[in-house]
């Protein structure tokens, strides 16, 4: 799928067993803010984030999807039934060229190690291999994030890379390790 036809698309919603993605609304913002200013959910992450840097990331999720390189488009999750946000999954073009997308998510912690994150990776990774065409997506975290790690390889990612010292968390330097997967080793 070209750039343009890309561009054309509704942010969509998301249907799984248990947990559906949909554009996320400014109602959403507290139930944002409640996880994104969770110290042990910030952890390998990022600081705990302002009001203000949250209403912005809020907006951000809420407005159209722009389909450029670096931009995170966002989704949150809900249970079925259910109009509280309990996470957020995100995707960005890492690089149109080679087509690939990378993809992260934020659950609250009062739902972690229920599967919601996983489910959540296996719907968006589906939707972008089925729907955008990419013909790769990865995913980034701190090696100690083991709840992270493990979900990349639960819905079939490899890891790929280990980088030392690579970025910041507060003052704090971190190693990263990256998770692939193909398109054509996507097993849904």
């Amino acid at each position: 799928m070209s750039e343009t036809d890309i561009s054309k698309l509704e942010i969509p919603t998301i249907v799984g067993a248990n947990i559906l993605l949909r554009p996320c609304k400014a109602s959403d913002y507290e139930a944002i803010r409640f996880y994104r200013q969770d110290e042990e959910s910030c952890r390998f992450i990022r600081p705990p984030e302002s009001d203000q840097r949250i209403k912005e990331i809020v907006e951000q999720h809420c407005s159209p999807w722009e389909m450029s390189e670096a931009r995170w488009n966002g989704l949150v999750i809900n249970f079925i039934g259910q109009e509280k946000v309990v996470g957020e999954i995100v995707f960005r073009i890492e690089e149109q060229e080679h087509s690939r997308a990378e993809i992260g998510y934020r659950i609250s912690p009062e739902c972690a190690g229920k599967g919601v994150c996983t489910e959540a990776c296996r719907l968006l990774i589906n939707y972008l291999f089925s729907e955008l065409k990419f013909h790769k997506v990865v995913a980034k975290c701190d090696p100690e994030n083991h709840a992270s790690y493990r979900v990349m390889e639960k819905v079939g990612m490899q890891k790929e890379a280990y980088f030392k010292s690579h970025f910041k968390v507060g003052n704090r330097w971190t190693d990263q390790v990256d998770y692939g997967l193909l398109a054509s080793d996507w097993k849904w």
